[in-house]
C-alpha cells in the first residue's frame, strides 16, 4: 500500500511561535525543522507497521526547503525544493491514502495554535460557497481530486477537532499540543508525542478501508478576505475581498477570475 504525507510546520510537536516557522536563519527555525523531522519519522514508522509498503512525504510549508537530509529515515521518499509543477507534486491515483501532518486550524480559531489560512501576515480568510474553510479543507479537496482519502491528521487539538468536523468523527487524529492562545500552548515532549504519532498512524492504516475522498460539487464560489493595501495598519486594518470560481480540486486555493 502507498501512503502520501503532506507536511506543514505550525502543528508540529513543540512549535508555538511564528518566529519558529518564518525566520529561517534562526536557531528557533532550525529546531522546528528538527522537530518536524521527528514527527515525520514517528508517523512513517506507524504507517510501515500498519502495512504501508511505500511512503512519500512532501515538504508543504512555506515553499518547501524545510527538510534536513541528515534526519531522514530509511524507507521514506522525501519531496522538497522549489519550483514544483503543482502543490502536491507526486500525488496521484496510485496512492491509497494521505496524511496531513503538522497542520493548524483555520484563521480565527480562538484556541488554535498559530491559526491562519494561507497567509497569516495578511490575515487571509477563505469562504467556499459561504462556509469558511482552512488549509485542512484545501488539502483534503486537492487529495480528493486524485481519489485519495485523508487517513490521519496531526496537529494541535483545534486542528484535530476541525479535521473531524470536516471528515468525520471517526477520522484518526493525533493532538501533540493544546492551544492557550495564538502563540501560547500546552506542549508535550517529543518523547511523549512520537509514540502517540506512531500509534495513530498504525490505527490509520487499520481503518483506511473506512475512509473516502473528499469530493465536493463544482464549481464552488470562493471569497477571499485579507488586509488591504501594503500601507494598511495590521493593528487597525481595513480589508480587501476577492471573488473566484473553483472549477476542480487542484484549483481550490485561489480559483480563477469570475
Amino acid at each position: 500500500m502507498k501512503v502520501f504525507i503532506v507536511t506543514d510546520l505550525e502543528g508540529v510537536t513543540g512549535v508555538f511561535k511564528f518566529r519558529q516557522t518564518r525566520e529561517k536563519d534562526t536557531r528557533e527555525f532550525r529546531e522546528a525543522m528538527e522537530l518536524l523531522m521527528g514527527d515525520i519519522a514517528a508517523v512513517a514508522e506507524g504507517l510501515k507497521q500498519g502495512g504501508a509498503s511505500e511512503v512519500f512525504v512532501i515538504d508543504g510549508h512555506d515553499g518547501g526547503n524545510n527538510f534536513i537530509p541528515g534526519c531522514m529515515v530509511s524507507g521514506v521518499r522525501y519531496i522538497t525544493g522549489v519550483p514544483r509543477p503543482k502543490p502536491l507534486c507526486g500525488l496521484d491515483e496510485s496512492f491509497d491514502g494521505i496524511v496531513l501532518l503538522g497542520f493548524h486550524a483555520m484563521n480565527g480559531t480562538p484556541d488554535g495554535v498559530l491559526h491562519h489560512t494561507q497567509n497569516a501576515a495578511a490575515e487571509c480568510r477563505y469562504w467556499y460557497d459561504g462556509i469558511e474553510r482552512g488549509e485542512l479543507y484545501q488539502s483534503s479537496v486537492a487529495a480528493g481530486h486524485h481519489d485519495v482519502p485523508v487517513i490521519l491528521v496531526t496537529g494541535d487539538e483545534a486542528a484535530c477537532r476541525e479535521a473531524r468536523e470536516l471528515l468525520g468523527d471517526d477520522l484518526p487524529t493525533v493532538a501533540v499540543k493544546k492551544g492557550v492562545g495564538r502563540e501560547a500552548a500546552i506542549l508535550m515532549a517529543p518523547e511523549d508525542t512520537r509514540p502517540l504519532l506512531t500509534a495513530g498512524a498504525r490505527r490509520a492504516m487499520a481503518e483506511l478501508p473506512n475512509r473516502t475522498p473528499l469530493k465536493p460539487d463544482f464549481p464552488i464560489n470562493l471569497r477571499i478576505r485579507s488586509i488591504g493595501p501594503d500601507d494598511a495598519d495590521p493593528a487597525t486594518p481595513w480589508f480587501a475581498e476577492r471573488k473566484r470560481i473553483v472549477h476542480h480540486g487542484l484549483d481550490v486555493i485561489e480559483g480563477s477570475e469570475e
